[in-house]
């Protein structure tokens, strides 16, 4: 029944798409070098049907703001990828610099709704209303936790906190508990984990006027306040994100946050030794959300042989098929519709993968600082962040020196 079905989707793809040349070449870039297994895997199955298509890929960026820079440097010498999974909040970034164009001449004439790409999903990856790319994964942030030591402090892991108070209480606990650690928020790479802070207090980074950073409002430093606290009440420590996972690996960490992208390796490296899972990400007030990433596969080259193939392996990539098995490989929700139904006895087996998709409803955008200075502003808020969990800052003080620091990058 599976090769059923997979040979239907293949086969619906392949209605769907373009014609494409003989023996085209597609060089692909992503970011994540741990990404390389399954981002290959979906290559191979693609030329497996496709035999008339290669696809080869670069060396995988380090994270998204790296392979943007690359990105860029190598459009400057004419060597640009035909193939580019941006981080979504970059995608600005490139269209800035009229280094992608619309999927307009790609998608005209499909009916994208019926082939399960939703407006919600579709808006991923568009800019002021234009597409100019698909959605290759999704995420928002999730609650990881060590049943085990919730239940030792008095708490109810089938029913976790929902508020940030409630967790940093419940952490408090964990910690009393004596050689453990209460609880580790990490703030990645960028500043997406900043972002998610902000929405739980149902803000983004700059207010609708397009103006209004949140950092200088107060619902923006009590946010910054709110990661604090985790250091002072909840017991987390100045270390490497790295460091924490190991110590949430060995059973010592009683909660963790980070994206749903970790599931999988969270799955593999504890295994059964205690029982762990995920759960919702708390808010500061009521209504707040949390904040959308993933990233954008996007068409750079303007061959149009190479740019009917690069399209038509977008489709293959966010295809039913192709995205229950990125969601089973790593966490990440489907970023197809049709893939929901696909994966319902997977989620049914493995829950800890479903947290995700349940707070979609309530998830924004993964914010595009406005300007060419998106990384460098990215950066800024990471670097000031990383002083107020080490103590090298207050909260205020943060607060005032990213919305001071900000205002000028984002002209």
């Amino acid at each position: 029944m599976k090769s059923l079905i997979l040979g239907l989707a293949l086969g619906a793809a392949l209605a769907a798409a373009p014609a494409v040349a003989a023996d085209t070449t597609l060089t692909v870039l992503h970011a994540w070098p741990h990404h390389a297994t399954w981002q290959g895997e979906i290559a191979r199955r693609y030329m497996e049907t496709h035999p008339d298509v290669k696809i080869t890929f670069q060396a995988p960026s380090t994270d998204y703001g790296e392979g943007l820079v690359s990105v860029i440097r190598q459009e400057m010498a004419g060597e640009a990828p035909d193939v580019f999974m941006v981080g979504s909040h970059l995608l600005q970034n490139l269209v800035a610099r009229g280094m992608v164009k619309p999927l307009d001449d790609m998608t005209a004439g499909k009916d994208m709704a019926a082939l399960g790409y939703t407006d919600a999903i579709l808006k991923l990856t568009q800019v002021d209303g234009v597409q100019y790319g698909l959605p290759w994964t999704s995420s928002t942030p999730v609650m990881f936790y060590n049943k085990d030591l919730v239940a030792k402090a008095g708490g109810n892991p089938d029913a976790m906190p929902k508020t940030w108070d409630e967790t940093i209480a419940l952490a408090a606990k964990i910690q009393a508990l004596g050689g453990v650690t209460g609880m580790y928020y990490s703030l990645g790479d960028d500043d997406w984990m900043t972002q998610n802070l902000l929405a739980t207090n149902g803000l983004a980074p700059v207010g609708a006027d397009g103006r209004e950073i949140a950092f200088a409002t107060e619902g923006g430093r009590e946010a910054v306040r709110t990661y604090r606290r985790f250091f002072d009440e909840g017991g987390q420590q100045p270390i490497a994100d790295k460091a924490a996972r190991q110590e949430m690996f060995a059973g010592k960490l009683g909660i963790y946050f980070n994206s749903t992208a970790a599931v999988r390796s969270f799955s593999r490296e504890i295994g059964d030794r205690f029982a762990w899972s995920t759960a919702e990400m708390p808010v500061l007030k009521a209504g707040g959300g949390v904040a959308s990433g993933g990233m954008a596969a996007v068409i750079l080259t303007d061959d149009p042989a190479k740019r009917a193939a690069a399209f038509d392996y977008l489709l293959f990539g966010t295809s039913p098929e192709s995205q229950a098995y990125v969601v089973e490989q790593t966490g990440y929700m489907p970023s197809n519709e049709k893939a929901i139904e696909t994966l319902k006895p997977f989620y049914a087996a493995n829950p800890s993968f479903a947290t995700s998709a349940r707070q979609i409803d309530r998830a924004l955008p993964w914010f595009a600082w406005p300007g060419q200075n998106g990384v460098k502003i990215s950066q800024t808020v990471l670097d000031d962040m990383t002083a107020v969990g080490n103590g090298a800052m207050t909260p205020d003080a943060a607060s005032a020196a990213m919305a001071e620091t900000i205002a000028p990058m984002m002209k």
